[in-house]
């Protein structure tokens, strides 16, 4: 029998040889709601996501959170794969088996046996013992799916989508970071004055005025069983079986692509995320988890909002549907003190600044060329396409226009919104034909711009 020697307080254990896949460096740790104490949460093992469960606390010595030393085993667990934190990890021994005491203990105990050493005796656990199987969600309110869905290789599961990637709004709630499907989020705006609601559970925020209708604002971190440790600033308008809803949330990350492949899904159709994404800048190697709009809110929670709401006189049934066929949805940004949009559709991502290399005999149109992804872009400063004055930091919106990648210069990206098509007017311009409407929205107007002209660059530039 080959065994894996390991140190955790002041004990010492060993698992079969077999059963240890890697020994790694500490890892960040991305919390998992609803998972009960034992769990420290998820991490990224070389693109895969593993549960972390905290061995000492399995053993009974009690919680263990994650130090700046040590070690991860990952561990086969039979039918899913696990991590575990120890102190120290010694070298392999080869023992008889005749050597080991077992116990005859209960399913799902951690400890099956023992065996001496010179150094003192050692504790066998069983590997088995430390997958979801023995564990269960905790916390969910009535009707919630909760989180504890199998984790399963990306290549037996896919999240709902038309397209080989999956654009999403990152935001932030709760101390972590989580993804929505672009399709799924009708509208972002800042958080105003909220009227309370009396007797509605702790997730309701309360009722928005949003352009003279009543929205349910309910916070995502209270939703997802996590401390809202900062007030939320915006509010996500998404549509939940039907009906119009605001998800407040912390801050907002920006626009992402990931490829689809990329997700590790989650099962079970009642489940608050559909998967997990890699965290990509600052949040690499920390999780993304990805909302499921219909896990999120159960129905028994959605048919108890609407209640409150028609208790207190308002009509929450606003379908999304109906709307969304008569809005324009737009990404916001600032050129010098001038804000713009551009159609949504056309938005790859957002990334930072980054120089331009100019080419020789280039196009005097064009700022230089840069690369984004893999992928090099022809960079075109908006702000000097308008002739605004140019201020803050930079940041490049890429679009791609009949295929083509371009990243655009502007001052700041602001959020994503909607613009009823009744408020939207055509502008005739001789001076710049990238101005081609003019759009209002909570009495400021906004410039809509085309990108045409850049279609007619790739024209003549082939």
């Amino acid at each position: 029998m080959e065994l894996v020697l390991f140190e955790l307080g002041n004990g010492r254990y060993a698992m079969t040889a077999s059963s240890v896949v890697k020994v790694l460096d500490l890892l960040p740790v991305t919390p998992l709601p609803y998972a009960p104490p034992d769990v420290e949460g998820l991490v990224n093992v070389a693109g895969s996501v593993l549960l972390k469960v905290d061995l000492g606390a399995r053993l009974g010595l009690g919680l263990r959170s994650a130090s700046s030393e040590g070690h991860l085993l990952v561990i086969n667990a039979m039918h899913e794969t696990v991590v575990v934190q120890v102190d120290r990890v010694f070298s392999k021994v080869n023992l008889e088996e005749s050597v080991v005491k077992t116990y005859d203990a209960e399913p799902g105990s951690v400890v099956r046996g023992e065996f001496t050493t010179p150094e003192g005796m050692v504790l066998l656990l069983d590997e088995l013992a430390l997958g979801l199987q023995n564990m269960s969600a905790v916390g969910v309110p009535e009707g919630g799916g909760g989180l504890m869905g199998m984790v399963q290789e990306a290549a037996h599961v896919s999240v709902e989508a038309d397209l080989n990637e999956l654009q999403t709004v990152t935001v932030r709630d709760g101390g972590e970071a989580y993804a929505f499907l672009m399709a799924q989020v009708m509208e972002i705006v800042e958080i105003r004055n909220l009227t309370a609601l009396p007797g509605t559970s702790h997730e309701v925020e309360g009722l928005m005025d949003l352009r003279g209708k009543a929205l349910l604002v309910v916070s995502l971190a209270r939703l997802l069983n996590c401390e809202q440790l900062e007030p939320a600033r915006f509010v996500l308008v998404v549509s939940i079986d039907g009906a119009r809803m605001g998800i407040s949330v912390t801050d907002i990350v920006g626009i992402e692509r990931y490829a689809k492949e990329s997700t590790q899904a989650v099962t079970g159709g009642d489940s608050q995320l559909e998967g997990y994404l890699p965290g990509l800048g600052e949040r690499e190697g920390r999780m993304t988890g990805l909302i499921s709009p219909s896990g999120l809110v159960s129905p028994e929670n959605l048919a108890k909002f609407k209640r409150y709401l028609t208790e207190h006189g308002v009509d929450m049934s606003n379908l999304a549907d109906g709307e969304m066929r008569s809005v324009r949805r737009l990404l916001s940004f600032r050129l010098g003190h001038e804000r713009c949009a551009l159609p949504l559709a056309s938005v790859d991502r957002v990334e930072e600044f980054s120089p331009s290399v100019n080419l020789p005999q280039g196009d005097d149109s064009l700022a230089g060329v840069v690369q984004i992804k893999g992928e090099v872009a022809p960079v075109l400063d908006m702000r000097d396409m308008l002739g605004v004055t140019k201020s803050g930091q930079p940041v490049y919106v890429v679009v791609r226009v009949n295929g083509a990648v371009w990243a655009l210069i502007v001052d700041k990206v602001d959020r994503v919104i909607e613009i009823p098509e009744k408020d939207i007017s055509p502008v005739r311009t001789s001076e710049n034909d990238y101005l081609t409407e003019v759009g209002r929205l909570n009495g400021e107007l906004i410039s809509l711009l085309s990108l045409e002209p850049l279609s007619r660059m790739a024209e003549t530039a082939a």
